[in-house]
């Protein structure tokens, strides 16, 4: 939605879980945000 918006900016990352330190929090908010970047430019729709 952030790109279907414009946004081709910066994403900042707030971690406020006492349980889990902050180089995990880290880790893990690094790992699922690359997990959802949009590598490929998008193609035609394919349900039409």
């Amino acid at each position: 939605m952030l790109k279907m918006k414009g946004c081709n900016g910066v994403i900042s990352i707030e971690h406020e879980d006492s349980l889990v330190s902050i180089q995990e929090g880290f880790e893990k908010a690094v790992a699922y945000l690359r997990s959802v970047l949009i590598k490929e430019k998008a193609g035609d729709a394919w349900w039409f």
